[in-house]
């Protein structure tokens, strides 16, 4: 079994490499930061949790063809100058650039400086941010930023979003997306037995060690063959005539 889901996992990233032409590589990045050492800072992490709210219902190819206008518009995330910033001036800037969702964007620029805070304080408590995201594991600390009752609970920010923002700072879970979720269910892949956001996060974090690939590098190859701009084969409908890995899928 091991050695199947290593060759399915070739498989992805052969196909990948070969067929689909600008896959942003943040998150592998960060990963290997990390584990070469480097401290994020405090706007590493702001940048990394606000782009992590700009793709929840946009294209995550528009944000990338974007990223320079963004950091510019997000003034470099120097978190006094956005306490600072009309929630509108953010707003306008954003739909400007054609990155803006009529679902998600308004309530996140209008409490971004309540995020902001919640950030400050996290950090004015654990001697920096990056060692709050560092002294558990990756799920605890998802549970204290996602979690309704947790009192550094993040705004308009659930767990899938939460764990996008933590693997931008290169923290190794799983994102438990609409992507993840219809590619590992039961009636494709089989690599998770349930739809809970935590239960797949300790499934995957399961085959991780049971398999040696990191959940993010998993999350990469199985995300960017499902996503709109990029694999679009394993999608809502898929393109099963296609599919290099259908010998896997129970569909």
């Amino acid at each position: 079994m091991v050695n199947d889901y290593l060759k399915m996992f070739d498989i992805l990233e052969e196909y990948l490499n070969n067929n689909v032409d600008d896959i942003d590589q943040t998150i592998l990045n960060a990963i290997e930061l990390r584990k070469n050492g480097h401290i994020f800072s405090f706007e590493e992490h702001l940048k990394a949790f606000i782009y992590a709210q700009l793709s929840a219902l946009v294209s995550w190819k528009k944000i990338c063809e974007h990223k320079q206008e963004l950091d510019l518009l997000f003034c470099n995330f120097d978190k006094d100058k956005l306490k600072e910033i009309a929630p509108e001036t953010l707003i306008d800037g954003i739909r400007k650039l054609k990155c803006y969702s009529p679902f998600t964007t308004k309530n996140q620029m209008y409490s971004l400086k309540e995020n902001i805070e919640i950030l400050e304080k996290i950090a004015n408590k654990y001697n920096g941010i990056d060692n709050f995201v560092t002294q558990s594991t990756p799920e605890n600390v998802v549970k204290m930023l996602a979690d309704k009752n947790s009192v550094y609970k993040l705004r308009f920010a659930a767990v899938a979003l939460v764990c996008e923002y933590l693997r931008n700072v290169g923290i190794d879970i799983i994102k438990p997306d609409a992507h993840i979720k219809r590619i590992s269910g039961a009636d494709r892949l089989n690599l998770v037995s349930s739809s809970s956001d935590y239960q797949i996060i300790a499934e995957f974090k399961k085959l991780s060690e049971k398999i040696g690939i990191s959940q993010v590098k998993m999350d990469y190859l199985l995300w960017n063959y499902c996503a709109k701009k990029y694999g679009e084969i394993c999608a809502k409908t898929p393109k099963c005539d296609i599919c290099v890995i259908r010998k896997y899928c129970n569909r």
